[in-house]
């Protein structure tokens, strides 16, 4: 680390007029260290302006200012005078805080909309996720109240009950009971045991409140229905009363669940880096159209889909199906979207725990793959292939590991062969590879 950046600031004198306590116009800001965050964004929420002037304790304010964000981990700056020496050149290098969470509200009594456009007006820096830092939630605790009018004490924390990604939540203080047994009404087309089993695993326990218990619902029951081609299930209503159990601390919730009329799939469309593949994508997910749609099946097909774009290189391809739902007929059309990213090729190939008369031939029957468009399952696959073969006599245990070098767009891969033996009959099988 630079030592500037330890004594958090530097500057260069190279003049006695221009001593760094001297005031001069700020010609030129260079941002380093950024990744999320635009240079834009940052010398915009460091109070800085091209062509004001600014001295030593203009850039100490604008270092303090980028630190209460609470978006940076560290701040530091240098500057000096430019060539023409009539002003400063400066440079802050940045190191942003790594962990950032999306946010939402629960049981605050404005809308989304309302609370997220107060936020807004506060905050230069970050919008649609944060870090989960005492800083920044106490700032965004104030505001809220005071989009409030001061009438709900909101606190912020990182919740990690609910299904998929941490994220923090601001809610009115205070606790809430905790669901101690679930019951659903209405079902019929999954069976009661089933539904009651998947919706209790990620319910009891967990504090109870109706947009919780929606969340709930919306990732462990919606799933189970729109694979039955129930997508349009609805749940009306959300009781909570206090347990019958007198033992048990806690509330019991019973949904009503709405299923809803049969869905069938209707047209599917292919987009973005699918569009060429169109057809061969179509075998591949083997969606019929006119069969009730399963979403499981769907989500099944679109793994499919990005297996194969990393078997040619893209090992950051992500695909999505966008839904269109024809309510009249009862039918979902698809669009079927594929960010492929950058390809990326072999790199270097390392093989470990061989011989000097094994490694050769297993390096030869790899081949000359460097620069080609890189399998990701590749690898497994090579290891598997060698154990089917038998080209080991007493094959142990073997491994792969990728390296993914995102600056070249490359992958190295090592090949682990850990306590492999090559007896003699080994060694003539590998002979015949040379």
């Amino acid at each position: 680390m630079r030592a500037w950046l330890l004594s958090l600031f530097s500057f260069t004198l190279l003049t006695p007029a221009q001593s760094p306590s001297v005031p001069y116009p700020l010609t030129n800001l260079t941002i380093q260290g950024n990744k999320r965050f635009t240079p834009a964004q940052i010398i915009g929420a460091s109070g800085l302006k091209i062509g004001q002037a600014v001295s030593k304790d203009n850039f100490d304010v604008a270092r303090a200012r980028l630190l209460e964000t609470g978006a940076f981990e560290s701040v530091g700056y240098e500057f000096k005078p430019n060539v023409a020496k009539t002003g400063y050149d400066a440079t802050f290098d940045v190191a942003e805080v790594a962990l950032t969470y999306a946010y939402r509200f629960e049981d605050l009594p404005a809308a989304d909309e309302t609370l997220r456009a107060a936020l807004a007006k506060q905050e230069i820096l970050m919008a649609q996720v944060i870090p989960a830092t005492r800083q920044v939630l106490d700032r965004y605790e104030r505001t809220l109240e005071q989009a409030l009018g001061g009438k709900v004490k909101v606190e912020g924390k990182l919740n990690y009950d609910l299904p998929g990604d941490p994220a923090i939540l601001f809610r009115s203080s205070g606790e809430r009971p905790r669901i101690s047994e679930v019951h659903l009404t209405g079902n019929e087309s999954v069976p009661a045991t089933e539904l009651l089993n998947k919706f209790a695993d990620v319910a009891v326990g967990t504090e109870f409140s109706d947009a919780a218990v929606r969340r709930l619902l919306d990732a462990s029951v919606r799933p189970m229905y729109e694979a039955r081609g129930r997508v349009r299930v609805a749940f009306p209503k959300i009781i909570a009363e206090p347990s019958t159990h007198p033992e048990v601390v806690g509330v019991s919730v019973t949904v009503a669940v709405e299923e809803g009329p049969l869905y069938k799939l209707g047209e599917v469309r292919f987009t973005g880096a699918a569009t060429k593949q169109a057809k061969e994508l179509e075998d591949l997910v083997k969606w019929r159209k006119d069969d009730t749609i399963n979403f499981d099946e769907i989500k099944t097909g679109l793994d499919r889909i990005v297996k194969r774009f990393k078997s040619t290189g893209y090992l950051h391809a992500i695909a999505r199906a966008d839904r269109t739902v024809n309510d009249k007929d009862h039918i979902v059309d698809l669009a079927v979207n594929v960010e492929a990213g950058p390809i990326f090729t072999y790199g270097k190939l390392e093989i470990r725990g061989l011989d000097l008369i094994s490694e050769p031939a297993i390096r030869k029957m790899w081949g000359a793959k460097e620069g080609k468009p890189f399998d990701a399952g590749y690898p497994e696959t090579f290891l598997k292939e060698i154990k089917d073969e038998g080209i080991f006599d007493n094959l142990g245990e073997t491994t792969s590991q990728i390296k993914v070098n995102e600056d070249a767009k490359t992958a190295d891969v090592t090949l682990n062969f850990l306590g492999s033996k090559t007896p003699d009959s080994g060694r003539k099988r590998l002979n015949q590879v040379h």
